[in-house]
């Protein structure tokens, strides 16, 4: 009774600094709850569909749905300003489409072009955009690289896994091929970008090699890019993934966990064009 009762003040004290409205409070403070009760009702290996500040999103387990809610909504790390009600908005890794959700919450208007590489986790994003009625928005089951074809994905044994990479030692050890295009033909087919945002578990490399080559690199305004540093035995290459953006004049932010230097640890950029 003590740990529920502590818990429930945690999540009133969270809801009070999370919105800018009474009404926006309130809905995080519901969520949260939501996600508690699911949490606790929890059977294994049962997907759950918990209500998210009002939209129903399905994921394969109510502990995934609570760490996005907090990785996206609670940190906020994907607001970005925009000077267009319209932002063309290109998702790298949109998992079940909580990323999606966000946008589409801080701009009605955005058209959102969204990728996913885990067949798993690709059939509830494309459940979570219809069900709750997200307009503008297109999913592709394909990973992003530097080449065309089809390339080895590696997931653990839960199929909804974050972790989904085509690196094994970021994945797991099931492997399954999957269909892969190049983010810079994407990008050339639209007549503006105005954010890439990317979270793809140790792939950024390849597709920040097809960037440069192709001559795509400039044409988003802005990049919102999670970078992992020191994946397994990686030795660090964090500048040397920021060279090209410095050459190309893009500005930037970083912000890093605290773990130690040795370690893996998650970088998150924010990126403009100069």
């Amino acid at each position: 009774m003590l740990a529920r009762c502590t818990l429930f003040a945690k999540r009133i004290w969270q809801s009070r600094h999370h919105g800018d409205t009474p009404r926006e409070r309130a809905a995080v403070r519901r969520t949260l709850h939501a996600l508690d009760a699911a949490v606790r009702h929890e059977k294994p290996g049962q997907e759950v569909t918990v209500d998210i500040l009002g939209h129903p999103m399905r994921g394969f387990s109510p502990r995934t749905l609570a760490y996005l809610f907090n990785e996206v909504f609670l940190t906020d790390e994907y607001r970005f300003p925009s000077a267009v009600p319209d932002p063309v908005i290109v998702d790298c890794g949109a998992n079940v489409g909580f990323s999606v959700l966000y946008f589409k919450r801080l701009f009605p208007a955005a058209r959102i072009h969204a990728f996913e590489a885990n067949p798993h986790t690709f059939r509830l994003l494309q459940h979570n955009i219809r069900a709750n009625g997200l307009n503008d928005v297109t999913a592709e089951a394909v990973a992003l690289s530097d080449q065309e074809g089809e390339v080895s994905f590696f997931i653990g044994d839960d199929p909804g896994t974050l972790l989904g990479s085509m690196r094994a030692d970021r994945g797991g050890a099931r492997e399954t091929r999957v269909p892969a295009v190049r983010l810079s033909a994407t990008l050339a087919a639209l007549p503006r970008v105005d954010v890439v945002k990317m979270d793809v578990e140790g792939a950024e490399r390849w597709i920040l090699d097809d960037l440069v080559r192709s001559g795509m690199l400039t044409k988003p305004a802005r990049y919102l890019i999670e970078y992992h540093h020191q994946i397994g035995a990686d030795a660090p290459r964090f500048a040397e993934f920021l060279a090209p953006f410095e050459h190309a004049g893009f500005r930037y932010s970083v912000r890093a966990n605290g773990r130690s230097p040795e370690g893996f640890q998650d970088v998150l950029l924010h990126l403009v064009r100069g």
